[in-house]
C-alpha cells in the first residue's frame, strides 16, 4: 500500500515537473537567437562588403576622371608633371590604399583617314599600348585630325571576410575620354593635342 502510494506520488511529481518544463519559456529567446546568429553575422558582413565594393567603384570612376581632367587641361606634360598627375589622382582612393590602383594615360590621335593611334602613353602599376598602336575608339570619337585623352584605372578588391563576395574582384578599367582644352597644334594634320615633352607631335608616330 505504501509502495503504491509512493509510485503515485512520484508520478504526480514528474507530471508537475514536466508541466513546469513545458510551460517555461525563459530559454526560448536564447535558443532562437543562437539559431539565427550565424545568419545575422553573414548578412552583416555581406552588407559591409557590398558597401565597400560600391564605394571603391565610385572612387575608381572619380580617379579615372581625374586622370583625364588633369591631363586634358595641360598644353604639354613633362616626366615630373605626369608623376604629379598620378600622385594627385591616387589620393582619391583614400582610405582604400592597401592595394595600389592601376592607372594609365594615353594621348590618342585620329589621322585624316579616321584611324586612331596612340601618340604617347604613361602608366603606374599597369600596362599601356606602344606609340603608334591602333586604338578602337567609339565611332562618335573618331573624328579625323583630332586627338583625345584616354585614361583607365582599376582596383583589385578582396573582401576581408569573404562571406558573400569571395576571391578578388577587379573594379573599374572602363576608359574615360576627354578632349584637350588648351592643347598644342602640330603633327602632319595640325592636330590640337596634349604634347608629351620629348616626343614629336602626331600624326607622325615614328
Amino acid at each position: 500500500m505504501a509502495r503504491a502510494f509512493s509510485l503515485r506520488r512520484n508520478r504526480a511529481a514528474l507530471r508537475r515537473l514536466a508541466q513546469r518544463f513545458i510551460g517555461n519559456r525563459r530559454g526560448v529567446a536564447v535558443v532562437e537567437f543562437a539559431m539565427i546568429l550565424p545568419a545575422m553575422v553573414t548578412i552583416y558582413f555581406g552588407i559591409v562588403e557590398v558597401a565597400q565594393g560600391i564605394m571603391i567603384d565610385r572612387k575608381v570612376t572619380q580617379l579615372t576622371r581625374a586622370l583625364a581632367d588633369l591631363t586634358a587641361q595641360a598644353p604639354s606634360v613633362t616626366d615630373g608633371e605626369v608623376t604629379n598627375i598620378f600622385d594627385a589622382a591616387q589620393t582619391i582612393m583614400l582610405p582604400f590604399t592597401d592595394v595600389a590602383a592601376r592607372m594609365s594615360i594615353a594621348n590618342v590621335v585620329v589621322d585624316n583617314s579616321g584611324v586612331a593611334r596612340v601618340c604617347w602613353s604613361e602608366q603606374r602599376n599597369s600596362t599601356v599600348p606602344a606609340r603608334g598602336a591602333a586604338i578602337d575608339l567609339p565611332a562618335d570619337l573618331r573624328i579625323p585630325n583630332t586627338s583625345i585623352v584616354m585614361t583607365r584605372a582599376s582596383y583589385d578588391f578582396k573582401p576581408l571576410v569573404g562571406y558573400i563576395i569571395t576571391g578578388t574582384i577587379k573594379i573599374g578599367d572602363t576608359p574615360i575620354y576627354m578632349r584637350p582644352r588648351v592643347g598644342k597644334i602640330g603633327g602632319t594634320g595640325n592636330v590640337e593635342q596634349v604634347e608629351r615633352v620629348g616626343k614629336a607631335l602626331c600624326p607622325g608616330f615614328n
